[in-house]
């Protein structure tokens, strides 16, 4: 074998065997250095140039009077959410207390619909008084009904089966031309209405506490847009009016100059835009916001205070208590709200460093909006960071577990069943294993946490089968193999010399294992770790399919339960729309930007892990 690259007299161009070896790897390692350092400058380069459009993004926003109008919609919107979880506290009552009354009134109004759209005829020839209307009516009635079952009107399965049949009964004698519900159904309805009244009370005031400042934002919100459609096309004509002059002055066809000219004295361009004017109702409606405010505080309050303090339903007293412990949040958040909007003016500067805040700790993904696109990273990097971490916590100790039995404990017959199942998880297509997240993980993860008995666990039962915690179960199984082989490697370089002495001691297998393996091999695993978790991060296909690509932060008042909302992540943020955009964009560069901070995040991690490893194996 020696002799083959042995030096030998034949040369080509110069050079010999080994000299051409040497020089085929030395090209392919060159080669590779200079692909990666181009990608680095193509994907630096677009970043960077996100901040200038995005800074010049934040200033029209704030001249054009949007940013004071945006506090209006965040405080409408916090309020909002304090309203949906009262809805659902709520109808979850509803439905305990009243939960057959509810389904008679709700089949009711279902039942109506094949009675009406198919008996249309036949209520037409009641109107008319026509001869046997009502007998014909009768009939098909009580046709109609027969073949109505109950599963397909109470889908809610709320009715028992003596009230179902006392509704088909009630209905047959029903009037279509007064329309109004048998009494039966009314008796139903007022049952519900008197047992929920002093609810209803509290929720309906909860609901209007907003109606002064949903009508100012309304307001600002149309005068703003207007604004800014201005603005916008103020700047768009003063760029064509610049591209013209260039045009003009670097051209030096008679004719194709004297077209530009003829052009450019049709372009209307003011000398600056009016900011300060077209601004003035928004600073004009600093008092009327403070006073909306104050009435949204007063009432709110008021209503939350109305609330019931006892509940049939759990899951209702539940909701009921996180609207308490939110509504002093959304009062906070609100004056905070009140004192920057107070503070606004048109013409103060927006610094670089303010524009690179708001997209790093901006809490608001929003793209292609009628109002104004919005570029937060946090949402998005908390989303990765919630399914990496449970990706770990799962995935770290059944690899290194794994690792230990079938290098240390496990037999040679054990061996050579466990290590090819684990290592061939690899084999699995990414978009195989989502697929198999949508339909069958999710689902069964939503079906096991209905289990009445299990309502206690923080999250359960799950409302979504695309979250968080589906999410990171897959790339837990993804992260299995790659964890598991590379712990493997670092126990197998252990030398054997360490377990013998440990055993000779007198020492046990799981001794040996925990007090001389485990220790000897740390560096190595801690590696394996970093690795995982480089995998886990980097996922996209996943990610993007079960983790519900909801782009919000996640709602931290649930504690542990924040594990069964849905989610996304920057690897799918930037697979879903980034062939959805044109080159040169700002929302283009806005995901270069995404992923020049995914390679920093790779690069510190594989950087701090060199620096540990290197620490840990001069112990």
């Amino acid at each position: 074998m020696a002799k083959h690259f042995q030096k030998k007299g034949r040369r080509i161009l110069g050079w010999d065997l080994q000299d051409w070896i040497k020089g085929f790897f030395g090209t392919n390692a060159t080669l590779s250095i200079v692909i990666l350092l181009l990608i680095c400058f193509y994907l630096i380069r677009e970043a960077v140039m996100f901040f200038p459009s995005h800074h010049q993004g934040l200033t029209l926003y704030r001249q054009t009077g949007q940013e004071f109008v945006g506090h209006l919609i965040e405080e409408v919107d916090e309020h909002a959410k304090i309203v949906a979880m009262t809805d659902q506290a709520y109808y979850r009552e509803l439905d305990e207390k009243f939960g057959n009354e509810r389904g008679v009134s709700d089949s009711y109004e279902a039942l109506l619909e094949p009675l009406e759209d198919a008996g249309e005829d036949f209520i037409d020839a009641l109107d008319d008084e026509e001869e046997g209307a009502q007998e014909a009516w009768d009939t098909f009635a009580t046709k109609t009904l027969s073949k109505v079952y109950k599963k397909e009107i109470d889908t809610f399965n709320r009715l028992d089966d003596d009230s179902w049949n006392a509704l088909l009964a009630s209905m047959k004698g029903w009037d279509p031309l007064e329309g109004d519900p048998p009494a039966f159904v009314e008796e139903a309805r007022a049952k519900m209405k008197e047992g929920m009244a002093s609810f209803e009370l509290a929720r309906a005031e909860v609901s209007a506490a907003d109606d002064q400042l949903d009508s100012l934002r309304g307001k600002l919100v149309k005068i703003a847009s207007v604004v800014r459609e201005d603005a916008k096309a103020e700047l768009t004509s003063a760029a064509r009016k610049i591209a013209l002059e260039q045009g003009i002055a670097s051209t030096t066809d008679p004719d194709k100059k004297a077209e530009l000219e003829e052009k450019l004295s049709e372009v209307k361009i003011m000398d600056s835009f009016p900011f300060a004017a077209r601004s003035t109702p928004m600073a004009e409606s600093k008092d009327a916001h403070k006073a909306a405010a104050a009435d949204l505080k007063a009432k709110l309050t008021a209503g939350v205070a109305k609330l019931p303090a006892e509940f049939a339903s759990q899951p209702a007293a539940e909701l009921i208590e996180r609207v308490r412990k939110k509504t002093p949040d959304v009062l906070e958040e609100l004056d905070e709200s009140v004192a920057e909007a107070a503070r606004w003016r048109w013409d103060k500067p927006v610094g670089y460093f303010d524009s690179a805040l708001q997209f790093f700790f901006g809490r608001d993904w929003v793209t292609n909006s009628s109002w104004h696109d919005f570029y937060g990273l946090l949402p998005l990097f908390t989303g990765s960071v919630l399914i990496s971490c449970i990706a770990l916590a799962i995935a770290v100790p059944f690899s290194v577990g794994a690792a230990i039995y079938v290098n240390r404990i496990a037999t040679r017959l054990e061996q050579n069943i466990i290590k090819p199942v684990i290592e061939m998880v690899q084999a699995i297509p990414s978009v195989v294993l989502g697929i198999f997240g949508i339909l069958v993980l999710g689902e069964g993860l939503r079906e096991f946490s209905q289990v009445e008995a299990l309502s206690w666990i923080p999250g359960f039962p799950m409302q979504e089968r695309l979250n968080i915690l589906n999410a990171g179960l897959l790339l837990a199984l993804m992260a299995v193999p790659t964890i598991f082989t590379l712990c493997e490697d670092a126990l197998n370089n252990v030398p054997r010399s360490f377990s013998e002495a440990s055993l000779a001691l007198g020492a046990s297998r799981i001794q040996t294992v925990i007090k001389v393996i485990l220790p000897t091999a740390i560096s190595g695993i801690f590696a394996a770790i970093l690795l995982g978790l480089g995998r886990v991060i980097g996922e996209t296909m996943v990610v993007l399919l079960v983790a519900g690509n909801k782009i919000a932060m996640p709602d931290w008042g649930a504690g542990v339960g924040v594990v069964a909302q849905p989610t996304h992540t920057m690897t799918g943020i930037i697979a879903q729309e980034m062939g959805e955009v044109a080159d040169g964009t700002l929302h283009w560069r806005a995901l270069f930007l995404v992923g020049l901070v995914l390679f920093t995040i790779s690069l510190c991690i594989n950087v701090a892990a060199q620096r540990i490893i290197r620490r840990l194996s001069h112990l």
